[in-house]
């Protein structure tokens, strides 16, 4: 029986990818990939432009989402998983996030004019299309008008944490985050623990009720990973993983990178079931 694989991490333009939906659909096909989530960040825009482009060719889209949020002063990641991303709960959430990185966008802009950098937000409009703009966009401001040599430079010099254009993200608490998810049927998953290295966390999330770890990712070797599956196992929860495929945005496409399982899928449906008649059973009583 042939083995079937799946990338559980896939970004595309809808948020700071550089391939469209359609374009993540062909090089998942290209490269043999029985499903692939579409995980872009704060929307689920991304998915139903992916769903039409499968075209019945066995290609299974996971509606998925990575929200942001914050932990003191780190960056955490939520991964959404089997998510009912038409729900107006969590329709009203994404737009409102989508608002708050626009305003990001504009002080972004304003600090780099500030500094003598003549980008105008017109210019980061254009360049993120459709899509919630990130600083990758900006990043790709300063690049075209010659101000960086390259986008590692970008964020070096004005974009990253520290720089003098850098602006805060709005974000979400990680309750709200999972409790989000949950609103809408999905599964709620830490997205690359290794690289935020706040193990000390995973308990308090667990009794928000995280139901996984992203235990693969590209930045996230092999006894990185298998840390991640040993802490996996040890609270009782999933593990999954991804390319965390942005196009060629960080210089080659990912996909490909991270094979998981066709059963990490599967583990994730059954999860959400659960949580299914864990609902039914409170609504219960």
């Amino acid at each position: 029986m042939k083995k079937r694989f799946i990338d559980l991490h896939v970004h595309t333009t809808a948020s700071d990818g550089t391939l469209t939906p359609q374009e993540v659909v062909e090089k998942a096909l290209e490269l043999g990939f029985s499903a692939i989530a579409i995980a872009d960040h704060d929307t689920a825009k991304g998915l139903e432009p992916a769903i039409e482009a499968v075209g019945g060719r066995g290609l299974e889209i996971i509606p998925a989402v990575e929200l942001s949020a914050s932990e003191g002063e780190s960056d955490i990641h939520i991964l959404g998983y089997l998510i009912d991303y038409r729900d107006p709960k969590f329709t009203s959430v994404a737009e409102r996030l989508r608002r708050a990185r626009y305003e990001r966008g504009v002080r972004m802009v304003e600090k780099l004019n500030e500094l003598g950098i003549g980008i105008k937000m017109e210019t980061v409009k254009e360049i993120a299309g459709e899509a919630a703009i990130g600083r990758p966009h900006v990043a790709d401001a300063l690049l075209q008008g010659e101000y960086v040599k390259s986008y590692d430079e970008a964020f070096a010099r004005y974009l990253g944490y520290h720089a003098p254009a850098y602006v805060p993200k709005y974000r979400l608490s990680p309750k709200e985050a999972i409790d989000l998810i949950h609103s809408v049927n999905g599964v709620a998953v830490f997205a690359h623990p290794g690289l935020v290295h706040r193990d000390e966390l995973i308990p308090k999330f667990l009794e928000m009720g995280l139901d996984g770890l992203e235990a693969f990712h590209p930045q996230q070797g092999y006894y990185v990973s298998n840390h991640y599956i040993d802490l996996a196992k040890k609270y009782g929860l999933l593990y999954t993983g991804g390319s965390d495929c942005h196009g060629t945005r960080k210089g080659k496409i990912l996909m490909g990178s991270v094979k998981m399982p066709y059963s990490c899928l599967e583990a994730l449906r059954r999860r959400r079931k659960e949580l299914e008649k864990g609902r039914e059973g409170n609504l219960a009583v």
